[in-house]
């Protein structure tokens, strides 16, 4: 009996035990409050900050301290298994895919009901989730490999249009070229990179090349492994304008020791030679060539090694003993060997632009061309040097008035009128008035005054040779004969023999314009030289009643020159490739004569034909 009343005892005091165990385990498993806030707090910095930002190592760290705190039992279940699902998404991002792999299983393992979270999902990250969701189903497990593999995205999109080369070979320069669609022009065009082995990301400019941007990633930096990049495309104000993959979807390429097709290259240009272990290794080493050694090729060496002269370097620049990136517009320099354009002003390269490039000026572009507003390259169109041509041009005088316009000094010899006017008898005589035999009337004249106005004066038959110094400037000599000038041949008279000679520089606006297909160009011009400048205005010549004489008819004559200068403008008209017609107006000033100074306005029209 005392042996069953113990055995009671004992059983009823291990069941108690049972008891307290279990709610004292119950009482730890409770989530803690305030971790679980504090938590929550971390989770959403890190995904509503740090991942949109793309700091991905930011969000690795916060989401970290979250499990920490989390602990064992701190958290929900459901909680922890989100934190973790966050955190492996950041290790992918960052490039930790299989990082994040362990941290998707744990996540998988707390809640299989668990889905990725909309904030951050892209195909590579949905990917490995789905890869690791069937895993932990299955009841398999996800080691993670010795070596990191890349990850795992399908070949990024972009603005740019690239073809990633399958495969590229360890220690030779790898060539990467971009065409940009878009309609915005592009100031700098940035390939960011990172080889096998790399720990940070650098960067090199691609250049203008034909229709795109090329440039060659140095051979030290394409080690053997995966091979990442990302292309960035700046406006002329260096503001973010396109872009090609990304930091956490990159282009990749393998590198091997060797491959099996043809290597990476530059359009019209042949693969990179590959350098030797010791240029890829050491950018001060030496080449195995010695300096100019005849029959012997050295292989270009890198931006960094040592170099004597511009040759030696893949850069084509050679600059204080190092192989030099040569720099592009807006970057400092001190030298303009140092600049891509070739100029550096104020310290800073000129912004040289490239092929297709939207310009104003020749030498805006890298090749000096500039033509239909787009940068050119290759031979400049051609156009005719020599042009000869045949043209007329009337003259407009504005006319002084003035009294007495035919009487003449006691000496008879000059004008007594301020303005200069002389008289001469209408035709045919053309006879000085008062002429030498009448020199007693030029006292008894009382009248032949002049009112102001513009008159007709002569007319010019011009030929002319000039000569194109560019497509913009020319220079020639026009020369020809004055009809309608003063038959006047006594004293006073013609200031000049009916000649015309002058020296012109003339500008035809556009961009290229001689050989610029427009039909229709702005142009101007300057000219001097010597001619006849005259013209006359009819007036009645009044006598004193004493000398009973009747009034009679003169010409009143106002001669100028032989000097003058003049300028104008108009248009040129393209009748073909060696055929053009001109008309402009001209505003001319003569100096000499019995005027002193006469002003004229020419209308001009011309033919040119082109050697």
């Amino acid at each position: 009996m005392h042996r069953i009343r113990s055995a009671v005892v004992s059983r009823t005091f291990a069941s108690w035990i049972v008891v307290v165990v279990a709610l004292l385990t119950a009482v730890t498993a409770v989530a803690d409050p305030r971790v679980e806030r504090d938590v929550r707090a971390l989770q959403k910095s890190a995904i509503e900050q740090d991942n949109l930002n793309m700091n991905y190592a930011g969000a690795v760290r916060k989401l970290s301290a979250g499990v920490n705190k989390c602990g064992a039992t701190k958290c929900s279940p459901s909680l922890k298994a989100s934190v973790l699902r966050d955190l492996g998404a950041m290790q992918a991002l960052s490039g930790n895919v299989d990082e994040g792999k362990a941290s998707f299983a744990r996540a998988l393992q707390l809640d299989p009901s668990l889905d990725l979270d909309p904030a951050y999902t892209n195909p590579m990250l949905q990917g490995v989730w789905n890869d690791v969701k069937r895993r932990v189903a299955g009841g398999g497990s996800t080691p993670a490999p010795a070596v990191a593999a890349p990850p795992a995205a399908p070949p990024p999109a972009g603005d740019f249009v690239h073809t990633p080369p399958s495969e590229a070979l360890v220690r030779t320069p790898l060539a990467v070229y971009v065409e940009y669609p878009g309609s915005e022009a592009l100031g700098r065009v940035l390939l960011k990179y990172k080889g096998a082995g790399m720990s940070d990301w650098k960067a090199v400019d691609l250049r203008k090349i034909g229709d795109g941007y090329g440039g060659l990633i140095p051979c030290k930096d394409v080690a053997q492994g995966t091979m990442q990049y990302y292309i960035q495309g700046f406006d002329p104000h260096d503001q973010p304008l396109a872009m090609s993959g990304s930091r956490t979807a990159p282009f990749t390429v393998e590198v091997s020791a060797q491959i099996s097709g043809a290597e990476p290259s530059l359009p019209g240009r042949p693969p990179p030679e590959q350098c030797s272990s010791e240029e890829a290794g050491n950018a001060g080493g030496s080449s195995d060539c010695p300096p100019d050694f005849p029959g012997c090729k050295a292989p270009k060496k890198e931006v960094g090694r040592k170099c004597a002269k511009d040759d030696e370097c893949a850069t084509g620049l050679c600059f204080d003993d190092r192989c030099s990136e040569k720099k592009a517009g807006g970057e400092e320099c001190d030298a303009d060997v140092v600049c891509a354009s070739g100029i550096c002003k104020n310290d800073k390269c000129s912004d040289k632009k490239g092929t297709g490039d939207y310009c104003e000026k020749d030498d805006e572009c890298a090749s000096n061309r500039c033509e239909d507003s787009k940068c050119r390259t290759g031979p400049a169109a051609e156009f005719h040097r020599v042009w000869i041509g045949l043209g007329i041009q009337a003259d407009l005088y504005v006319m002084p008035s003035g009294p007495d316009a035919c009487k003449l000094n006691a000496a008879g010899t000059k004008p007594l009128n301020s303005a200069g006017y002389n008289c001469v008898d209408p035709p045919p005589a053309n006879t000085n008035f008062p002429s030498p035999q009448s020199g007693s009337l030029n006292s008894e004249i009382s009248g032949g005054d002049v009112q102001s106005g513009v008159k007709f004066g002569n007319l010019r038959i011009l030929a002319s040779v000039d000569y194109a110094f560019t497509p913009n400037v020319m220079v020639g000599v026009h020369g020809g004969y004055v009809l309608f000038t003063n038959p006047a041949t006594g004293t006073p008279g013609a200031a000049f023999a009916p000649v015309h000679v002058e020296a012109r520089l003339s500008y035809v606006f556009g961009q290229n314009a001689l050989a610029s297909p427009a039909v229709v160009s702005p142009m101007v011009l300057l000219a001097a030289g010597v001619g006849e400048f005259d013209a006359f205005v009819p007036v009645t010549v009044a006598f004193t009643q004493a000398s009973n004489v009747a009034p009679r008819a003169e010409n009143a004559w106002l001669t100028a020159g032989p000097g003058f200068l003049a300028g104008g403008a108009g248009v040129r008209l393209k009748l073909g490739s060696s055929l053009a017609a001109t008309g402009v107006l001209k505003l001319e000033g003569a100096f000499g004569g019995t005027a002193g100074f006469l002003f004229g306005i020419a209308p001009e029209i011309a033919l040119q034909f082109g050697l």
